[in-house]
């Protein structure tokens, strides 16, 4: 009880209150459109009225409570201007304010290959820091996808290219509730992409002039030397996604698995694995305590070890957030100062917020703070509970504390964004946490080994052989599909509601009170309503023509019931139909064949396929949908069925869409094309 009553406390710290106010500011800044000149104007005046107010309670002795809202307020304005400052549009020299640059139009483009992204199935593709656009020096980063067949060879990081090529918006996604793909790139600051393809491409290689680039070419060089140890490509993967922060070679079958596992987190460089090593290290560095100034020495080594793993991991955000996290905590208990953890963790949050605002939208970000705030909480409540006299098993059982506490934390944050809970995630994580500190320990000592000269045999073996264990535990678990629960709708609201449950039902374990009980029955009643009840009673009518290159998917729901229509030869695969039944809360689906004629609402859907036949006897429709590339002439059709609006899904010929846009442009018919629009979708 002791260890949670001071965990708690932690809320009546400053920081954590200027934390979650700057939080507040920066999801706001995303609602608000409020020039830069006007926040940085209201803050000044907040502070000088502060400054002012200060002075007048110490001259006359008052207090006064009311200043602690204008203290929240100057942080919530603070959120929004360094959202604002920090988006890479803001700089002047951005290539976004060339008045030159236009939609479809060719331009000669000079830029450095930053990062290099997991391939897709016809595309190499990287992150880029474009240099010139035409004759102009810009900065900015894009989004290069490189065609396999026109150029095999891939880029190396920090070669200068020049090419011509055309700036590419974009496109938000083409079908309901998917991820949007667009809205995370606008986040790491890439607003546009190129696609090279028989483009003349000049590459120069050059050594790095950033510290970024230093890493990139020490993670390069580690990579050729791993590429000659005795590794299979199996095992090779999971060293460079482990140590190097590469996780392109990872086979996505076996990603799948540990995501259905629950420790899918352990294939990216997060807080649990420089956690690890920061606990490998005190235990490892403990004899230089009995030295003179063996706690600074050991300080010093600690973060000298963290931020040289982070620079060999490429100096990722996640890596950096991770290593600056750990590095706060590692300093504040090599001083011996006295502070609470979670005030700590405020601490280190509030720091990288101010630096990059855009973490607080970064998945991992909020994974990382709120696994460990959780640890920090409930941890010491799982340990009142019960503890083991034999040292072996009581770590056994702290593996599962742990294990048990950061779910808990990152539950609703899973749900709402994963949509699937893994019931076995505790017997995983026993099993597959220790292994992991085997192989961060083991993996160190074998990159010291490669740095100097060849590791020993035994190294490399003993590594192969767990990672070769992980992986055969993890599938194993991942067969047991019972435990999986999978395609839980969850929106934005429950995740606010669950997270303000979790702390009423902290404070009424702090204080069992009639007050805190009632709170807790009324956020527990609410937030089954939000996540029942609302979603019943707002369900609705819809039809929808789902955007599905080379086949047509249409879609009837009735309240939370969704009828697909297809052409199809299964939907156990399909992402876009199991993205709309999560986030549309349906319950049940049936499917059928695709008809020639529907009834929407009051409307008459007449679908014309690839037989071309539209002229029915005594059938007007107001829309007309075209499929598989009907070889008919629109205009004619135009004429005879005098449709309000016509519509073409992605089964279409890309030359008879254009053809039909232009023709209902010039006839000034309204249309809807799914590969530009994205999916039709009616509600009545």
């Amino acid at each position: 009880m002791v260890p949670f009553l001071y965990a708690m406390q932690a809320f009546k710290y400053p920081i954590l209150k200027l934390t979650l106010s700057l939080i507040i500011g920066i999801i706001l800044s995303e609602y608000t459109t409020i020039a830069v000149t006007i926040l940085l104007g209201a803050i000044s005046f907040m502070l000088a009225v502060l400054v002012l107010i200060h002075y007048h309670c110490k001259k006359y002795k008052k207090t006064l409570y009311w200043p602690s809202l204008v203290v929240v307020l100057v942080m919530i304005l603070l959120g929004v201007f360094v959202s604002k400052i920090r988006d890479v549009t803001f700089s002047k020299s951005h290539y976004t304010h060339l008045e030159t640059l236009r939609d479809s139009q060719v331009h000669q483009l000079e830029f450095v290959i930053k990062k290099r992204l997991k391939p897709t199935t016809y595309n190499q593709r990287y992150y880029v820091q474009v240099l010139r656009i035409d004759s102009t020096a810009v900065s900015g980063t894009l989004l290069i996808n490189l065609s396999k067949k026109s150029t095999p060879k891939n880029f190396n990081v920090n070669a200068k290219v020049f090419t011509m090529a055309v700036l590419e918006k974009i496109n938000p996604p083409q079908n309901p509730y998917q991820f949007n793909y667009k809205n995370y790139l606008k986040r790491l600051g890439i607003h546009h992409q190129i696609t090279l393809k028989n483009q003349i491409v000049e590459v120069f290689p050059q050594p790095p002039k950033t510290l970024t680039g230093y890493a990139e070419l020490v993670r390069e060089t580690l990579n050729k030397r791993l590429q000659k140890l005795a590794f299979n490509p199996i095992e090779l993967a999971f060293v460079k996604a482990l140590f190097l922060g590469q996780r392109q070679d990872i086979a996505s079958d076996v990603y799948a698995d540990y995501a259905k596992a629950g420790v899918v987190h352990i294939l990216a460089i997060s807080g649990l694995h420089i956690g690890i090593i920061l606990m490998i290290l005190l235990f490892i560095l403990q004899p230089l305590l009995y030295f003179k100034r063996g706690k600074t020495i050991r300080l010093l080594f600690i973060l000298v070890t963290l931020w040289s793993f982070a620079v060999i991991a490429g100096l990722s955000p996640s890596v950096v957030r991770a290593v600056t996290m750990f590095s706060l905590f590692a300093i504040v208990k090599g001083l011996k100062r006295s502070s609470n953890s979670l005030n700590t963790l405020a601490i280190s949050a509030f720091i990288l917020l101010l630096i990059r605002p855009a973490f607080c939208f970064d998945l991992g970000f909020q994974l990382s703070y709120a696994a460990v705030a959780a640890i920090i909480i409930i941890k010491p409540i799982l340990d009142s509970w019960i503890t083991f006299k034999n040292g072996i098993a009581n770590w056994f059982l702290d593996l599962l504390k742990l294990s048990v506490a950061a779910q808990l934390g990152v539950l609703p944050l899973s749900l709402y964004y994963f949509h699937q809970f893994p019931g076995l995630f505790f017997v995983t994580n026993i099993v597959i946490v220790p292994c992991l500190m085997l192989v961060l320990g083991l993996g160190i000592i074998m990159f010291i080994c490669l740095t100097l000269y060849q590791p020993p045999e035994f190294i490399i073996q003993v590594l192969g052989w767990l990672i070769q264990f992980m992986n055969r535990f993890v599938d194993w678990i991942a067969t047991k599909e019972a435990f999986l629960f999978d395609e839980i709708s969850f929106d934005t609201t429950a995740l606010v509601f669950s997270y303000f449950t979790l702390f009423v039902l902290g404070q009424f374990y702090l204080k069992k009170s009639y007050k805190h009980l009632m709170l807790l029955g009324i956020c527990i009643l609410s937030f089954q309503i939000v996540a029942q009840l609302i979603p019943a009673l707002h369900a609705k009518n819809s039809f929808i023509v789902f955007h599905k290159s080379r086949h047509s998917v249409f879609g009837f729901r009735t309240n939370q019931h969704l009828e697909i229509h297809h052409d199809l030869e299964s939907l156990k695969t399909q992402r876009i139909l199991k993205d709309y039944k999560i986030g549309a809360a349906i319950k049940t689906q049936s499917t059928d064949s695709i008809r020639d004629l529907y009834k929407i609402d009051d409307k008459l859907l007449l679908v014309v396929d690839s037989l071309g036949i539209y002229n029915i006897n005594s059938v007007k429709p107001q829309w007309v949908l075209l499929r598989q590339s009907p070889k008919i002439n629109l205009n004619r059709m135009i004429d005879s069925l005098h449709p309000k609006l016509v519509i073409w899904d992605g089964s279409n010929y890309k030359t008879f869409q254009e053809r039909w846009k232009k023709t209902c442009e010039t006839q000034n018919i309204r249309y809807h094309q799914t590969s530009e629009n994205g999916a039709f979708w009616v509600d009545y």
